[in-house]
């Protein structure tokens, strides 16, 4: 399987067998040198980024380190972990603080914005500790089990055309957000919501739905 676009080529001795079990939603391990390699790669990069205090100069930056359309902007404090599972269409505002850990893919479509400290999940873990820790599944020297323990994994964030997520906002692993959606300020967002929806709340749900009209329409009220 060929690397991701912009995901930087392989060096000796590296392969890229776990960066596609890991962006094609599999268990992964971690540890693998190659993608050991890739997250220093983005602190470094999300370091520089974020010292650049005039945005077109910032976003000329990000043209090798993730696909995006015209007119993206991403404000100060942002926080990827590889940068290449990221993909924005155009006219794209992103707020300040946010977070998008990209361990799966995260796709935002054109004309969404994004508020202020919004975070962006991908990863998964075992819910058993013993799944997630090898030194309880068997000697942290043991080679042969170890090469074949992987106890991490992704699910991808989809989130469609035309949305506003609103400051705070939290999307765990696996949500597609349909196109149109509104997301309230502070909401956490655990399953997938329909095209041209409001949701608010922990754990978000519908409490409006959006008529091609532009009319809103009343689904419940917030906190029933």
């Amino acid at each position: 399987m060929s690397l991701p676009p912009l995901a930087p080529p392989l060096q000796e001795s590296e392969s890229s067998t776990e960066l596609n079990l890991m962006i094609t939603s599999q268990p992964y391990d971690p540890t693998d040198p190659y993608l050991l390699r890739l997250r220093h790669r983005g602190i470094d990069l999300v370091d520089r980024f974020n010292k650049i205090l005039n945005t077109n100069d910032r976003m000329k930056m990000c043209q090798d380190i993730w696909i995006m359309g015209d007119d993206v902007r991403v404000m100060p404090g942002f926080i990827f972990e590889y940068g290449f599972n990221i993909s924005f269409g155009e006219s794209i505002y992103v707020g300040p603080r946010c977070t998008f850990i990209d361990v799966g893919k995260i796709t935002i479509g054109s004309r969404t914005q994004i508020g202020a400290n919004v975070q962006l999940y991908t990863p998964t873990h075992p819910l058993s500790p013993e799944e997630r820790t090898p030194g309880y599944y068997f000697p942290l020297n043991d080679k042969e089990n170890k090469e074949s323990f992987r106890p991490e994994g992704s699910k991808p964030i989809v989130i469609g055309p035309d949305c506003w997520i609103g400051g705070g906002a939290i999307i765990l692993p696996g949500v597609t957000i349909g196109a149109g959606c509104t997301v309230g300020a502070g909401a956490i967002v655990t399953k997938d919501v329909e095209p041209r929806c409001v949701v608010v709340g922990s754990p978000a749900k519908v409490i409006k739905r959006i008529k091609d009209d532009g009319s809103v329409v009343i689904v419940s009220k917030a906190g029933t």
